[in-house]
């Protein structure tokens, strides 16, 4: 992919690039580096979605094994286990944000 940019972004050269061409190639060099840091940015995400989602589904069985079939333990688990399910959400909501809340 950052091959094609950079095929898009070409203008041709010649033996001694001009200002222009040189101010050209910088930005596209800049367009580049920017893309990549942005397909980084959302493949973290998306791995810090997964483990977050598996980490729910682990906490959720474990709180099913610990109830053993009670309702009211089963209930106040349940709370603790909401917490976390908030708590990771804002923790994904504000990864990578300049402005954390």
């Amino acid at each position: 992919m950052a091959h094609e940019l950079e095929e898009w972004g070409s203008k041709g050269s010649s033996i001694i690039p001009s200002r222009d061409e040189r101010a050209h190639t910088k930005q596209i060099a800049k367009l580049v580096r920017e893309t990549r840091y942005v397909g980084l940015k959302v493949d973290a995400n998306a791995a810090l979605t997964g483990r977050i989602m598996e980490r729910a589904v682990d906490i959720d069985g474990y709180r099913k094994q610990l109830a053993n079939g009670d309702p009211v333990l089963d209930a106040v688990l349940a709370r603790i286990e909401i917490g976390f399910v908030d708590k990771a959400e804002r923790i994904q909501r504000n990864f990578g944000s300049e402005f954390p809340l």
